[in-house]
């Protein structure tokens, strides 16, 4: 729990310095339960490839829908299952964060970019659509945001404004230039079920990965040995938000839900089940060939931006392959300072938000409205 807390309530560069101190004694190790790291490589790559095989079998018409969506369900539970895994019990680092000096100046200068190629690609592309521009500019803000405030801006009502207004852009774009797909979702059932499991199960495995939940709490000495559930506000993210932590050592387990992790898992889990949804919908209607995205490449793009939301799940993988010398990287994805975390979220906002516009030929420049 040490280092759920530890990850969600220190800010700025301190909170790398204070994570150093004892942050070995928790979740070291190659093993999970019993098992070894590679084996949950293996189920992560082994899942992968299987999902593939049966979209691309489907595709060719080699299987049927079913069969195919079975299966490729099946490989997907046995992937996430590894990955889960991996992100639950990673190598953690030893040794304190050299580069820290740098995380600040490196953030403001990918912030700076991002703002300014929002505006250019704005304006060039999209002339008549500033919402495109302005919901760039707020993921550059949230990139730059821990680094440009006093004291990482934690308690600054500016973070939690920042925080609410990324939520409703993306909604704004989506009513906007995607309101037709979501309005088809509600009346075909099989794409709405298939985008109402993919989200809550994607919001799990985002819980998993981004440390709020976890079934390996911290044992020894100061670990909790019975039950505990405590109101306090955690920095999660980018400001200090109304939460729940909570330590279950019987079951295992332990974590944390704020106001802004329920935004977050809102945001995410939602754009995750338009994209499912339109999948389905385009294998169901066969168009996938002659639309703006394809069914394999939206598929795809999914998948990678789930991980790309987790960037804890991306480190898991590297301590895997490369053991202690993936040392950098964990302080890349812990400290807020740096701007690993804000990209990989940017990135999933926008390939998210921009698959499901595209499906729809919304985001083609020469159909303005």
């Amino acid at each position: 729990m040490q280092t759920i807390r530890r990850a969600a309530r220190a800010t700025g560069s301190g909170l790398a310095a204070s994570a150093a101190v004892g942050s070995a004694a928790a979740h070291s190790g190659t093993t999970h339960a019993g098992t070894p790291h590679w084996l949950l490589f293996v189920l992560v790559l082994l899942g992968g490839a299987v999902t593939a095989g049966a979209v691309a079998a489907y595709r060719r018409r080699v299987v049927g829908g079913a069969t195919s969506a079975i299966v490729a369900l099946s490989a997907a539970v046995v992937g996430a299952f590894g990955l889960v895994g991996l992100v639950e019990l990673q190598v953690v680092a030893e040794t304190p964060p050299t580069l820290t000096d740098v995380y600040p100046t490196l953030s403001l200068v990918v912030g700076v970019a991002m703002a300014v190629g929002s505006l250019v690609v704005g304006r060039l592309r999209w002339p008549q659509r500033p919402r495109y521009a302005g919901l760039g500019l707020l993921l550059a803000a949230w990139v730059v945001y821990p680094v440009a405030m006093p004291n990482g801006g934690v308690y600054n009502p500016l973070g939690h404004v920042l925080v609410v207004g990324v939520v409703l852009a993306v909604g704004y774009v989506l009513w906007r230039d995607a309101r037709a797909v979501v309005q088809s979702l509600r009346h075909d059932r099989r794409p709405l079920g298939a985008g109402l499991l993919a989200g809550p199960l994607f919001s799990v495995f985002f819980l998993f990965s981004a440390g709020t939940l976890t079934l390996n709490p911290d044992s020894g000495v100061g670990a909790p040995t019975e039950s505990l559930v405590v109101f306090l506000p955690v920095s999660d993210p980018l400001v200090a938000w109304p939460a729940v932590e909570f330590v279950f050592p019987s079951v295992p387990m332990a974590g944390y839900f704020s106001v802004g992790t329920v935004l977050l898992l809102a945001l995410l889990g939602s754009l995750v089940s338009l994209n499912v949804g339109v999948m389905v919908q385009q294998w169901r209607a066969g168009t996938a060939d002659s639309s703006g995205t394809s069914a394999l490449g939206m598929a795809a793009t999914t998948g990678a931006t789930a991980c790309c939301c987790c960037a804890p799940a991306f480190y898991g993988v590297l301590s895997v392959v490369f053991g202690a010398a993936a040392t950098p990287a964990y302080w890349a994805f812990l400290d807020p300072s740096s701007p690993v975390g804000g990209v990989f979220f940017a990135a999933s906002v926008v390939l998210l938000l921009g698959s499901v516009v595209r499906a729809v030929g919304g985001g083609r420049a020469q159909s303005l409205q």
